[in-house]
Order: C-alpha cells, then sequence, then structure tokens
C-alpha cells in the first residue's frame, strides 16, 4: 500500500515523544509499504534533517504555515467559537498539499499524526487512521484542573470545552483511530460509542536503549524531558520544592539532574551544585546511564510517557507518580516504584539508593518487560493489522 503521514512536525530526528512515535511507525510501516510524509516545517532555527526520514519515506515534503503568536491567538480564540487548536493546525496551503500528493501518489491510507492534523477535507479514496497521541482535550482539562487561577487557567476551560466538541467530530470522519492505551480508548469510547479503536502503545527500540554497563553515579537522580513543556516543569518544580528536602534528610549528598529541552526562569533559579539542567542535550541515553534512579514526577499528561519505557529499557530503576506511568502495564513493587504524594515518593528513591541490590532487580524486571511487551517490533506488528483492518484487507498472519 502507499501510506501518508501527516504530522504537525517533521518526524525526524525522532528526539522527543511526538516525533519519535511517529518516526518508529513510519519506520514498520516501510517495512511492507511505500511511505510518504508531509509536515509542517520544524520552528528551530537549524536546518532540516533528512537524512533518516528519507531512508524511510519515498517522499518528504514541507509545507509553511503563516506564523502565529502563541500568546495572542489563544487570546483571540476565547471569543471564537472555534478552538486555538484549529487556528494552530488548519492552513489552506496544507490543505491543496493533501489534495496534490494524494492524486499524484494514489495514496491508499492516510495518517493523521494527532487528532488537531484532522481539521482538513481528505480525499474520498484513502482511508483514513487519526494517530491520538493523547486525547488532546482531556490533556487541556487537567492543565485546567491543576493550574492556578490566571489567564492559563481560564484558555484552558474554555479551551477543553471547545475542543473536546471539536475532536469527537474529528474523529468521527476516521476508519480507525488509534491511541496510546486502554485508558485513552475507554474514555473516547465512553464519549463516542461506535469508533473504532485500536491500542498502539508507545514503543522502545530495545536496540539502541539498552543496559550499556555502570550502576550511575552515586546518589544522582535523573529526569528527561522537554523542560519548557508544561508538565514537565510543574513535575520538576514539584520533585524540587516538595521531593528532594524530603530525600535530602537522608542522603545530603543527592544530585537531581533534568536533561533537555529548553529550560525556563522559573526552573534555572533553583540550580545549583546539586541541581543541573542540562538544557538540549544530543544523546540522552548519557544522562539515564549517569541515574542511580530515574524519577517520574509527573502530575499533569496523558497518553504514555515515551522517558518511562526507554528508562527502562536502559536498564534503570524508575521512581514514578501513578499518572507518570498511566497507561503503561508496569507492575509496582516487580519492575517499578509509583508513589503519588511527596513522603512517598520521597522514601521510594532512598530505598533504591540505599539498596542496591532490590535497584538492580527492579531494574532487570523492568528491561525484560520492555523487551516482552513494548519493542518497536512488536508494535509495528499491531500497527500492520490497523492499516489493513482500515482499507478492509485480509491481516497478515
Amino acid at each position: 500500500m502507499k501510506v501518508l503521514f501527516l504530522s504537525p512536525y517533521p518526524p525526524y530526528p525522532p528526539n522527543f515523544g511526538g516525533s519519535t512515535r511517529i518516526f518508529n511507525l513510519m519506520r514498520q510501516a516501510a517495512a511492507h509499504h511505500e511511505v510518504f510524509s508531509l509536515s509542517y516545517p520544524s520552528t528551530a532555527p537549524e536546518p532540516h534533517d533528512l537524512s533518516g526520514l528519507e531512508a524511510v519515506a519515498k517522499r518528504v515534503e514541507f509545507v509553511d504555515r503563516p506564523p502565529i503568536d502563541k500568546r495572542i491567538g489563544q487570546a483571540r480564540s476565547l471569543l471564537s467559537r472555534r478552538s486555538f487548536q484549529r487556528l494552530s493546525h488548519y492552513s489552506t496551503a496544507m490543505q491543496k498539499a493533501i489534495e496534490s500528493i494524494t492524486a499524484e501518489e494514489g495514496i491508499d491510507v492516510i495518517v493523521a499524526e494527532f487528532s488537531q492534523m484532522g481539521y482538513f477535507d481528505f480525499p474520498a479514496g484513502p482511508a483514513l487512521i487519526i494517530d491520538e497521541h493523547n486525547i488532546e482535550s482531556d490533556l487541556i482539562h487537567r492543565s485546567y484542573l491543576s493550574a492556578p487561577t490566571s489567564f492559563r487557567k481560564l484558555y484552558n476551560f474554555v479551551e477543553s470545552r471547545k475542543f473536546r466538541r471539536e475532536e469527537l467530530t474529528l474523529l468521527e470522519k476516521a476508519h480507525r483511530v488509534t491511541v496510546t492505551s486502554g485508558r485513552d480508548r475507554d474514555l473516547l469510547l465512553e464519549a463516542k460509542g461506535g469508533l473504532k479503536i485500536d491500542v498502539i502503545p508507545n514503543g522502545v527500540d530495545t536496540d539502541f536503549f539498552k543496559p550499556r554497563g555502570g550502576e550511575g553515579e552515586t546518589n544522582t537522580l535523573v529526569f528527561t524531558g522537554a523542560m519548557h513543556y508544561h508538565p514537565n516543569i510543574q513535575a520538576a518544580l514539584y520533585f524540587l520544592e516538595e521531593i528532594l528536602p524530603l530525600i535530602e534528610r537522608y542522603v545530603p549528598d543527592v544530585r537531581f539532574v533534568a536533561a533537555g529541552g529548553d529550560v525556563p526562569d522559573e526552573l534555572a533559579r533553583h540550580a545549583s551544585d546539586r541541581v543541573i539542567f542540562t538544557g538540549y542535550v544530543d544523546d540522552i541515553r548519557d544522562y539515564i546511564d549517569s541515574a542511580a534512579v530515574f524519577v517520574v514526577p509527573l502530575l499533569v499528561g496523558d497518553g504514555t510517557r515515551f522517558k518511562v519505557v526507554e528508562t527502562m529499557a536502559s536498564g534503570k530503576p524508575v521512581v514514578s507518580t501513578s499518572l507518570g506511568a498511566e497507561g503503561i502495564p508496569v507492575t509496582h513493587g516487580s519492575n517499578i516504584l509509583l508513589a503519588d504524594d511527596p513522603a512517598s515518593f520521597a522514601n521510594a528513591v532512598v530505598t533504591l539508593l540505599d539498596d542496591a541490590p532490590r535497584a538492580s532487580r527492579l531494574a532487570e524486571a523492568g528491561r525484560c518487560f520492555v523487551e516482552e511487551q513494548l519493542s518497536w517490533n512488536i508494535i509495528g506488528k499491531r500497527f500492520e493489522e490497523t492499516l489493513r483492518a482500515a482499507v478492509g484487507r485480509e491481516v497478515r498472519a
């Protein structure tokens, strides 16, 4: 088949959660089909790195969109019946590009990455799959619930209500909807029964993320992610202000390293010789490997977190909030430790720092879990079934 992936940003390089999922689904699809990529360009100043993308896609195109001032656009959207999501994702140039590449290449399946890329009027021929990395309206609503009273809280309240209606309408257009967890599937079916939904979890490249030897740096705790992303900002602040002081009572020389992304001022002011913010890094594995314990203190989010499965694949022990590991079929006490209040979280971290054999057993179990259930080769077989179900073809054995 000919499969077009439609995404809001370049799928390569796979250096954060969204691009990692898109690129790996493309790579798996390319094993059996011709793959095409159509996206908006990156907002980063450096030129696109197309090497990996051109290795899996027969044709790669970028479509410029008019620049949008995010804050002004959000403020204006409060006065509109339409959501900011539509304003920031729809463009007539992309609409024309979809029509053009579909006709020229004879596309069989369009995979729209994120529900917001479903706003377009898709040609009648190809089957449509909408890949929900998370249920965006639910994520916005959770952000509203957790935000202090401010413009952000008002905006998230209004936006979540408007986009909830739009999102469900967009999903109704799809022949299949894919989600990353059973929780997301159940939420969608409760809101709109009749949707054809497949659970395609976030996977991990178990050849790339693997134990590389060493026990990590003594008493070093690591958290990774785009530090300018609101859920990660909130998680880091929660850890620094409420959890780390409790750990320091028992482990005075503990270090916390937050690796990845641009660092906002509200985090940078916490930096010290024992609280390190790296900013963007070339290879996140170096920082995962340095961890004695990897921490995931997330309080807001949706979908599933790559940082959890990548760290487990790397053979490191993980302590997470339940929400941080949400949607991943982990087992508390067996392959991960879960804790949802500061005292419990701190106690779990201190326990692993003090008990190296237990930390090692937890890490080994995590690696085995990922190998057996979440490698991209396994995920790819499930995605192949979705592609064929969307066009009504027999699924390969």
